[in-house]
């Protein structure tokens, strides 16, 4: 059953506790096939998911190399490219965990998101940053030993371009056919917090601000397709913008007015959202204006950082807590 319908039918949904924290953290998660890619600390782990939802107790995958904390990561087939709070970036082989690409001090201040693109397209890394650029990075296709980091450090330390935001930048994104890029700014300047990008040129196909009020900043963006991206932020509204003629042709507004810090596309008409209040998830269909439902996940006042799933389970982000909400009972 879809989850729409699923969630809708039912009301309410069965929640589990999967992993607690010691201390507060800003996780960023994400499911594949079989595992749970989670970062604790200065770690990105991977965790077994079961046939029931449930990860295993200790984590299959260790990836390590961040100096402090690790922000946002992305994982496609065996890779993972991750950004950490010391301006790191990070990529591993998951196989034979090995770096794929080292960047001690790619940026000055925190690398707040990652996103990259397979070999076939270049294998390019665009990375995000507090220190208000953004960067292209082309990321090795051989393997690095942990030996001689020094070299490994100047090897990768130039980037192919650096796109001045003059603003913070939380999140960046590839399109589906890698050919384009979106950057999120915290939207204090003028131009506005959305841009888009030509991935081979890095000039600017578009930029979005006449609909952003002052810090209204983009926390969260993913492209549906070529055409069509997914945003969401401060101004507590999910926009879909279409690309071909620039312009916001979907809307779904947060009705307790939360800020949405993540959201998560699942099938063809759900979206799920998390927001900043009390550890609320909602479930929006996008055929309709209202949302079809609300989740609080545990006793709790986090806001939801990250969001992972399928139709089946969903996975939620807090600062101390990994919970799963379970559309199977």
């Amino acid at each position: 059953m879809h989850i729409v319908l699923r969630w809708n039918a039912m009301g309410t949904v069965s929640a589990s506790l999967l992993h607690r924290c010691l201390c507060r953290q800003l996780p960023w998660i994400f499911r594949d096939d079989d595992q749970l890619w989670v970062t604790q600390g200065s770690f990105v782990n991977g965790y077994r998911v079961r046939a029931d939802g449930i990860i295993n107790k200790l984590p299959t995958c260790v990836l390590k190399g961040h100096g402090e904390d690790a922000c946002r990561f992305r994982k496609r087939e065996n890779i993972v490219v991750s950004g950490g709070s010391d301006g790191s970036i990070y990529a591993w082989d998951i196989e034979s965990k090995r770096k794929r690409f080292v960047g001690k001090s790619a940026h000055a201040k925190a690398t707040c998101a990652v996103d990259f693109s397979p070999p076939s397209f270049g294998h390019l890394i665009v990375s995000g940053s507090k220190d208000q650029t953004v960067k292209l990075w082309r990321m090795k296709t051989d393997h690095y030993d942990d030996v001689d980091l020094e070299w490994v450090h100047s090897s990768n330390c130039c980037p192919l371009q650096v796109l001045d935001h003059r603003d913070r930048v939380w999140c960046v994104g590839f399109s589906k056919d890698y050919s384009r890029f979106a950057t999120g700014t915290a939207g204090i300047t003028t131009e506005g917090p959305l841009f888009v990008w030509d991935a081979s040129s890095c000039q600017m196909i578009a930029s979005f601000g006449d609909v952003y009020q002052h810090g209204a900043g983009i926390l969260d963006l993913d492209f549906e397709t070529r055409d069509l991206l997914l945003t969401a932020g401060y101004d507590t509204f999910i926009r879909m913008w279409d690309l071909r003629s620039n312009k916001c042709v979907l809307t779904f507004e947060e009705p307790f007015d939360s800020a949405i810090y993540c959201f998560l596309s699942i099938g063809k008409y759900g979206i799920v959202a998390g927001t900043y209040r009390c550890g609320m998830v909602r479930l929006w269909d996008k055929r309709h204006v209202k949302p079809v439902q609300e989740y609080y996940v545990g006793d709790t006042d986090s806001p939801v950082y990250s969001l992972a799933g399928d139709s089946k389970y969903l996975y939620v982000a807090l600062d101390r807590n990994i919970m799963m909400l379970d559309y199977t009972v």
